[in-house]
């Protein structure tokens, strides 16, 4: 089976690809660089495994939480491959694939990203990857009664360093906090398999699945003022 998988929702670009001649994944730094790469970073991918677009069998992309631009950017470009070559797509949530990439083996694992104005998306897992609370837009405090239940947590992600910070001193004296050391873990064949597992229990996404943002954009947000202003 020949799987593609992509995540754009961080500055860093991860790509995996699964084939019969093997298995390869890219990890890339691109601050605001993805839409300039990706395409191209993917057919490189592809021409190293010798396999063109279309005998590709399953694409898979992060659907976020994460930037919004890049998350558009990432879904869009697998939905173009998708609808050109008739072959599903599925996308999987990615402070899932963060939690999961940790590794860890016990207590609870709290997924970190900078969603920017001082707040974080969140996601809390076990260590199966089964969620603990709803992903949420969010800080420290609004943390605090959740994780109340739970002696030992595991930040990961790219910003679980910085989040700590905030963390630490709002958990109880009984509590351990454990940081991963690695801040960017290589999600490109992780994503295959989450991808996999997704598309034989729930098959293919709707044609309508997009991103998933959690809270709206800036634009969306001066859209709404402008609205409110008008109506008073």
């Amino acid at each position: 089976m020949n799987v593609l998988s992509v995540d754009t929702s961080t500055n860093t670009l991860h790509l995996g690809l699964r084939s019969e001649r093997g298995f390869e994944e890219r990890m890339l730094e691109l601050p605001m660089q993805h839409s300039q790469r990706l395409l191209a970073e993917i057919k490189e991918l592809c021409a190293r495994q010798e396999i063109s677009l279309p005998e590709l069998d399953l694409l898979v992309c992060t659907r976020g939480p994460g930037a919004f631009t890049s998350l558009r950017i990432g879904m869009a470009c697998l939905k173009g491959i998708a609808t050109a070559t008739g072959k599903p797509l599925v996308s999987v949530p990615t402070l899932k694939a963060l939690a999961l990439s940790s590794g860890a083996n016990r207590g609870a694992i709290l997924s970190c990203i900078d969603a920017r104005k001082k707040r974080y998306y969140l996601g809390l897992y076990d260590c199966e990857g089964n969620a603990l609370m709803d992903d949420i837009d969010g800080n420290a405090e609004n943390l605090v009664e959740v994780l109340s239940g739970y002696d030992l947590i595991h930040l990961t992600g790219p910003d679980a360093a910085a989040f700590a910070n905030k963390l630490r001193p709002l958990l109880k004296e009984r509590q351990e906090l454990t940081v991963d050391r690695i801040g960017t873990r290589p999600l490109g064949l992780l994503l295959v398999d989450m991808g996999i597992e997704q598309f034989r229990e729930h098959g293919a996404d709707d044609i309508g699945q997009g991103p998933v943002y959690i809270r709206r954009s800036d634009a969306e947000e001066a859209l709404l003022e402008r609205l409110k202003e008008k109506a008073r």
